[in-house]
């Protein structure tokens, strides 16, 4: 009697912990509720029938307008590839919150702010409940407003995480502070939101997809404070809100984006799309200095043209590059505010396209109308312009700063502590498998686990753990380790190097999550299934071979399939697939078979590298893009002579000379390069194609100088074109 009187009160403890204020229960908010019910299950219908009963029997239990957002504004590749089990741990923190703190926001904005999972691309995981156990709960405790909850959650973070280049594929906030204890800015994005989210101060990820006057892009956090949308950069100096090391370069950008779902009538919401919402949030940085762009597209008829593709771009590692693709209205009309630097307008229909120039100006409003036509655009120079803005300087309280810098030294004390573990628990001698535990970080024991398993791997293997991507070895499991190594020694040789390696051995393709071992062959693990294998001669007829399988195999139906980036297996378990997902999973069959091979942004495209060069094969068309109907290469030279304003000689960077495609708007830098020959010459070797030319290079932060020039080559052609750069500023070599 007394245990069932103690169940019933566990029961009735856990429900009213469980309890939701009235606004988020059907009878409460029946408008969002039937909304977000209808939406939440139509999200289920690509999944697997045993995850779609998993997620319906979640929907049974919480009958809710919380769990319905949960299941309605998370991907559906994302809840594939996650346990049920984590939702349903992240709802009931998400309750405990309410329970503990209230309600202080609009329903619709505490749940785009507060309540949603994740941030960006990272798999979901259950993170809230650890976070708070790990010292966000005290925060909640000791914090009065949200002022000091801003702050105290940045030096939490301080502790967890310093920043570190690394590749595109997201960690999730478990991976950051139980494993890596580092990542990029977008990852520093990542544990900030979701740490400022499980405390219950709203929070969204904002970013600009590339600098407009510097060759990089960066992603940070805004933060809502006394009803208003703050940033912060660096979470080491974030005593003041709105001061980052970037604050004085806002009127250089063009836009400034964010991330929503739920948006409110105060957003300028520039896409709204089935997960989430484009915020343009460049008004909240460049405040009374901001522009208003309107446009109108017209074809030579003028009549306006519906749907058009109207694409922002900034010069950014040597090509034009697509911030955001938007469209106009029924009107053939779009508005939308940008920051004040300067940058082109791509614009694309069916009726013809256009280029133009947007230059800087202090006008506040910026009207045009343009024509879209049949003809290629013209080529030339451009001059763009980005001014500076003054920034008040603040100087951080000398008590901040020594709380900053102890937590720098507990995160020094933590990756110490994962170093000692990878040493005390090594199974081997061997320095070289040493170095790959250690660089494994938190994520050691899967590593030694590993090793265990396969005594002595092949030195070479190792040494291709150390020079891959970190990211793998942060996160990859004993199983994912092995599977590796099994197709290592299925199709290493030695005379590989480092390039074609990396194409062939790396267990992702694009930027999706690593994928989960589903695959056995005699009890050893295997990454792909054994489906994916096939006897074709090794040349360009296997390559077509293989890919015609796959055509069999997997459908493009966008409708059919789920969205995003899943990993590969949640790939293989369905038959219809976006485009991006089908070249994703065209790399993985010729990888399967022994083809270095690399996803490539032109649509339809992949890079496979193939009698000593790589090359370009349509998966759609099944065919080689460089191929005549004889088998005969379609290509052609260009040679280049670069010189200043003076006749000197330039030595172009990286950055700052591309050859593109152009496709539906958008430019698309292809994989061959350039041979520098010395004397400011180069010479390329190129699939015929149409393309562009693309060099330009910062005069200084305040200008950039861009030169475009299309190419029409026919088979075999020699062309060559003498490039003359003004103002090229040649680096001071330093006197002996």
């Amino acid at each position: 009697m007394k245990k069932t009187l103690l169940v019933i009160v566990l029961l009735l403890t856990l429900s009213l912990l469980l309890a939701l204020p009235a606004e988020f229960t059907r009878a409460g908010n029946p408008e969002l509720y039937k909304e977000l019910s209808a939406k939440a299950k139509n999200n289920l219908k690509h999944l697997t029938l045993e995850q779609k009963q998993q997620y319906k029997d979640l929907l049974k239990q919480y009958p809710d307008i919380l769990m319905n957002y949960l299941l309605a504004y998370e991907s559906d590749s994302n809840l594939a590839e996650a346990k049920p089990e984590d939702v349903k741990s992240n709802y009931e923190m998400i309750c405990a919150l309410l329970n503990e703190k209230g309600l202080k926001y609009p329903v619709d904005f505490f749940l785009s702010y507060i309540a949603k999972q994740t941030v960006s691309d990272e798999p979901l995981t259950a993170y809230r409940k650890i976070l708070l156990q790990d010292g966000l709960q005290n925060i909640i405790n000791t914090t009065n407003t949200d002022l000091e909850m801003f702050r105290a959650v940045t030096l939490w973070c301080v502790s967890r995480i310093q920043f570190q280049q690394t590749s595109g594929r997201d960690q999730s906030p478990l991976d950051i502070v139980q494993k890596s204890l580092i990542g990029r800015c977008e990852e520093m994005q990542i544990l900030l939101v979701s740490a400022c989210r499980t405390i219950g101060l709203p929070a969204r990820p904002a970013y600009t997809p590339w600098w407009a006057h510097t060759d990089n892009n960066h992603a940070w956090t805004e933060i809502y404070l006394d009803g208003e949308w703050h940033y912060t950069g660096d979470m080491d100096m974030a005593w003041f809100p709105d001061n980052a090391w970037f604050s004085g370069l806002v009127d250089k950008t063009v836009l400034i984006l964010a991330d929503g779902t739920l948006t409110t009538w105060k957003d300028e919401v520039l896409i709204k799309g089935k997960y989430d919402a484009v915020i343009n949030s460049t008004a909240n940085y460049t405040k009374d200095r901001s522009r208003k762009v309107k446009i109108k597209v017209v074809d030579s008829n003028n009549k306006p043209i519906p749907n058009a593709n109207v694409i922002p771009m900034v010069f950014n590692w040597g090509s034009l590059r697509s911030l955001i693709n938007l469209t106009t209205d029924k009107n053939g009309y779009l508005e939308f505010t940008t920051g004040r630097g300067a940058f082109y307008l791509s614009v694309y229909s069916k009726e013809g396209k256009a280029l133009v120039l947007i230059p800087s100006t202090a006008e506040k409003t910026i009207e045009k109308k343009i024509t879209v036509t049949n003809t290629d655009f013209a080529g030339g120079w451009a001059t763009l312009e980005y001014p500076e803005n003054s920034v008040e300087s603040k100087t951080h309280p000398e008590e901040y700063v020594i709380v900053v810098n102890l937590e720098k030294q507990r995160w020094q004390e933590k990756q110490k502590t994962l170093e000692n573990e990878a040493l005390k628990t090594k199974t081997t001698d061997d320095s070289l498998a040493i170095k790959v535990a250690l660089a494994c970080r938190g994520n050691y024991s899967a590593f030694w686990e590993f090793y265990k398993r396969n005594p002595n791997p092949d030195s070479n293997f190792l040494q291709f753990l150390l020079e891959g991507d970190p990211k793998l070895l942060w996160q990859a499991n004993a199983e994912l380790l092995e599977a590796l190594y099994n197709n290592w020694l299925k199709l290493y040789k030695p005379e590989m190097d480092e390039e074609k390696v990396m194409s062939l051995f790396s267990p992702v393709v694009y930027y999706e999550n690593l994928p989960q071992v589903v695959n056995y062959k005699k009890g050893k693990a295997q990454l792909y299934p054994e489906s994916f294998h096939y006897n074709y001669p090794h040349n360009r007829d296997g390559v077509i071979k293989v890919l015609s399988r796959l055509q069999q195999k997997y459908k493009i139906n966008s409708k059919k399939a789920l969205s995003g980036l899943p990993p590969l297996h949640i790939l293989v378990q369905h038959k219809n697939l976006t485009a991006v997902q089908y070249k994703i999973m065209a790399v993985c069959f010729l990888r399967a078979n022994g083809y270095p091979s690399e996803y490539s942004r032109i649509p339809n495209l992949i890079a496979v590298f193939i009698d000593g060069d790589w090359q370009y094969v349509n998966v759609v068309k099944c065919a080689w893009e460089d191929l005549s109907q004889d088998n005969k290469t379609n290509t052609f030279q260009l040679i280049l002579q670069i010189k200043d304003d003076k006749g000197n000689p330039i030595e172009a960077k990286e950055e700052q000379l591309t050859l593109c495609r152009y496709a539906e708007g958008a430019f698309y830098p292809l994989n061959d390069n350039f041979a520098y020959l010395g004397s400011g010459k180069y010479n390329g070797v190129f699939p015929v194609s149409d393309v562009w030319l693309q060099f330009g290079y910062r005069v200084s932060e305040k200008q950039t100088r861009v030169f475009l020039q299309p190419l029409k080559p026919k088979v075999d052609d020699t062309l060559s074109l003498e490039i003359i750069a003004e103002d090229y500023p040649f680096e001071k070599k330093e006197e002996n």
